[in-house]
């Protein structure tokens, strides 16, 4: 079967990243569409707005797409998603479709911008580490540190731990140099690593010999979630939130 087209733009607006997807949403394209939205997301734009009116979509259940991609986005990088539909016959089928109660639909992208509320205050540090083992060792001090500082000692450990694997994966598995993030906000901190290969980090089936857990299985165990996007610049970002 042939792939339907979709073409997407991306436009800048007032620090918030637009989306002009141009084609066919459906079964074939769905995939797709997600992924980029996900992708305009870890760059942590003001919000992230999808502008629909040049979509076909032959099955308005197509839509649920936005519903969760906004649960998701919620849990992290925290960037709001909205939905910007000029056309009323559109908007009245995508409220039909209920997914209003989810995701407002917004009359225009200037609308949408108008809506999307000041973020809450939060904590943001970065660090681009060697690519060397000895990156292991400087994140963990480093997070640790910082964890002290932003006064978050009851996930310390946990954080560190985290930073651990999530740095020797990169160093393990890839050429690429680490780039360690840490934000609080809203009482969670999450912890990511960026590097520059496309291939996406997934967990081990641990050996059944072996005793105690390690990897992105440690990871999941820690975390209240976690997970692993491409970015727009075309590599990965693996991040996991923590209660703080």
């Amino acid at each position: 079967m042939d792939r339907s087209p979709l073409y997407v733009e991306f436009e800048e607006h007032q620090g918030a990243l637009v989306l002009v997807p141009r084609g066919v949403l459906d079964s074939l394209t769905y995939g797709d569409l997600r992924s980029l939205v996900l992708k305009a997301a870890v760059d942590e734009p003001r919000a992230v707005i999808v502008d629909v009116d040049r979509l076909v979509v032959p099955d308005p259940s197509a839509y649920s797409l936005f519903s969760s991609l906004c649960t998701q986005l919620a849990q992290w990088p925290g960037v709001p998603l909205l939905v910007a539909a000029g056309d009323e016959r559109r908007r009245a089928g995508i409220t039909d479709y209920r997914l209003a109660r989810y995701l407002p639909v917004h009359e225009s992208v200037e609308t949408a911008l108008a809506s999307a509320h000041r973020p809450p205050v939060r904590r943001l540090a970065r660090r681009v580490l060697p690519n060397s083992m000895v990156s292991a060792s400087l994140s963990r001090q480093y997070v640790r540190d910082l964890c002290l500082d932003w006064e978050v000692v009851s996930c310390v450990e946990s954080a560190v731990l985290i930073t651990n694997e999530l740095v020797e994966n990169t160093l393990l598995h890839t050429y690429c140099a680490p780039s360690l993030r840490l934000e609080l906000r809203r009482g969670l901190l999450t912890v990511a690593v960026y590097d520059d290969d496309p291939a996406l980090a997934e967990p081990v089936r641990p050996d059944t010999g072996h005793a105690g857990r390690g990897g992105l299985a440690l990871v999941a165990d820690l975390s209240v979630t976690w997970g692993c996007s491409r970015t727009l610049a075309g590599g990965k970002v693996v991040w996991a939130v923590l209660r703080a």
